[in-house]
């Protein structure tokens, strides 16, 4: 929990800033060291949890040092890291109750009002089915809509895209946007019959043999090297 919860969301994404070897919290008693998610370094993550632990365990007045430091409390070098209603706060808070009181009920069963996030895609919102075609027509065939084309999506919904785009890719155009594609991918346009033409006249007659254009043979070898 600590991993998902604390570190993820609030350790790695606000605290890692300033409280690491090189950071602007270095000579304070709170350092923590990146992760790698390459390698799953156990012993990293620990002692991250242990610095946490350390700091949720020391309290000041009837309040965990590390709370009140997040806040802006207790001379904070950082300032106000989180505000007191935001999810990040609530997360310490939890992590704190479950240090100072090991008995306590898990994450999932706090009070909503200690911690409640939003649903992840709550803000999204989907495309209008016109505005959808439109936007597969530009992308795949780099056109607009047919009126036909609006007429289905108008009587059909979103389940006429399937029909709509089996046409699409039968298109000339569609096949035109794909080599495009692949060559984005593998960069072939230049290249006429093998990889020794790569460098051909015909698409780079304006740049090749450049440095016959320029004189630079009355400069030491250093300055020529560094002019060229």
């Amino acid at each position: 929990m600590f991993e998902a919860e604390v570190w993820a969301k609030v350790g790695e994404r606000t605290c890692l800033r300033c409280h690491n070897r090189e950071g602007e919290a270095k000579e304070s008693e709170f350092v923590l060291e990146k992760t790698d998610e390459c390698f799953n370094d156990v012993a990293i993550t620990a002692r991250n949890h242990d610095a946490f632990y350390t700091m949720a365990t020391v309290i000041t007045g009837d309040q965990s040092v590390l709370l009140q430091k997040i806040v802006g409390g207790r001379e904070h070098g950082g300032g106000q890291v989180l505000k007191p209603d935001s999810t990040g706060f609530k997360i310490l808070e939890w992590f704190v109750m479950r240090t100072l009181s090991p008995t306590s009920k898990p994450m999932s069963e706090v009070a909503a009002g200690v911690y409640k996030p939003t649903p992840f895609f709550e803000a999204v919102t989907m495309l209008t089915s016109p505005r959808l075609l439109r936007r597969v027509t530009l992308s795949l065939a780099g056109r607009l809509p047919t009126v036909e084309e609006l007429k289905a999506i108008e009587l059909g919904g979103l389940s006429a895209i399937d029909s709509i785009l089996d046409t699409i890719m039968r298109e000339d155009a569609f096949y035109a946007r794909l080599k495009e594609g692949f060559n984005d991918v593998f960069l072939t346009v230049g290249i006429e019959d093998n990889a020794e033409t790569l460098l051909s006249y015909d698409h780079f007659e304006k740049t090749r043999l450049w440095y016959q254009t320029h004189d630079f043979s009355h400069l030491p070898e250093a300055e020529r090297e560094r002019a060229r």
